[in-house]
């Protein structure tokens, strides 16, 4: 069983729709004799935003939901698009990659900074936001197959993120917060030195 505790954006129906084509023409895609897929049920797609760890459950307190809270009036509501999928050998995941979404980021970054001042080590933080949409077997070579999926399509809006705790199969909702923050000022930029 996973136990896993974490902070993660779910997509809306409308997003599920976006990414159930994504989906579609991954499978759609696999050249005969490629890897078998072990393709994720839409209940499962999900953008962790910080893994705080397993066998966890304990540190759902009101305060870690408090500092949630926090964090979700800070953030605004935004949408993002799927930029290209990946093949991550390490644990055998297709990830749909989110072309950069400042936002996005921010929330990472905001919900861990949560987890951080409940005293809370969280066991990963997330630096590239994605979706897993299926799994190969870990270790293959690289998937070039993967850069040919059209991952065009609607944009998926986040408004909303939940803490979730998988016992084993499913998402347990241990609260929900929407994003209430105004607009965030735009990243520092460096200027190209040559």
């Amino acid at each position: 069983m996973s136990q896993a505790l974490f902070p993660a954006w779910r997509p809306c129906a409308d997003g599920r729709a976006a990414l159930a084509t994504v989906s579609q023409r991954l499978q759609t895609a696999r050249p005969m004799g490629a890897p078998s897929l072990q393709v994720r049920r839409s209940d499962q797609w999900h953008i962790t935003l910080c893994f705080i760890g397993r066998d966890g459950t304990h540190l759902a307190t009101p305060a870690l939901h408090a500092a949630f809270a926090g964090a979700a009036v800070r953030i605004p509501s935004h949408t993002f698009t799927i930029e290209r999928l990946a093949y991550w050998p390490q644990s055998g995941a297709v990830v749909a990659l989110p072309h950069a979404c400042h936002p996005l980021q921010a929330l990472c970054d905001a919900t861990r900074d949560a987890i951080r001042r409940c005293g809370i080590a969280p066991e990963q933080v997330t630096n590239q936001p994605h979706v897993t949409l299926a799994y190969l077997d870990r270790w293959l070579p690289p998937q070039p197959w993967l850069d040919a999926v059209d991952c065009s399509g609607d944009a998926l809006v986040v408004g909303t993120f939940e803490l979730l705790f998988n016992p084993g199969g499913r998402y347990d909702v241990l609260g929900e917060w929407p994003l209430t923050g105004a607009a965030l000022p735009e990243p520092p930029r460096q200027d190209a030195l040559f």
